[in-house]
């Protein structure tokens, strides 16, 4: 083996291991969250009319009723604030990725490669948090203050 073929193995290995995690995790987080809202359906077939489920709604265990069924158990800002740690920790390394490729010139090309995706995944995880900053302050899901 030579040494290209030395990093690509190093770094496909593991990027490999890392997506089929990924995808195992996204098969549990879907199956918790369709499970939930099977639940959440039940709960709210229970009652008669819509006066019953406001009375509900208004009552110490409707409020908890209410706080389980945040999406992923997360509060809108807290998404936000998730996505945009994400978003910066890419960019962070895509660009430790470019200088650790200036460093080792032998494996330079793969480093670039693997620093450009991240920067690029990065971007998105930026972009989106942006986008969805502003449309939850015009659909008032965040307050103006917030």
């Amino acid at each position: 083996m030579t040494g290209s073929e030395d990093i690509a193995l190093i770094t496909i290995l593991p990027l490999t291991i890392l997506f089929w995690a990924w995808v195992v995790w996204a098969i549990l987080e879907w199956r918790k969250t369709r499970h939930k809202s099977q639940l959440h359906n039940k709960i709210v077939d229970k009652f008669q009319s819509a006066q019953e489920f406001n009375d509900f709604l208004q009552s110490k265990e409707g409020n908890k009723f209410l706080n389980f069924i945040k999406f992923n158990g997360l509060a809108p800002k807290e998404k936000l604030l998730s996505s945009l740690s994400k978003g910066v920790i890419l960019v962070t390394l895509g660009i430790a990725l470019i200088l650790v490729g200036q460093i080792f010139t032998e494996e330079m090309k793969y480093s670039i490669a693997f620093g450009i995706v991240s920067i690029a995944l990065g971007a998105g995880f930026l972009i989106s948090t942006f986008i969805s900053y502003t449309l939850s302050k015009k659909w008032g899901i965040i307050d103006e203050k917030d």
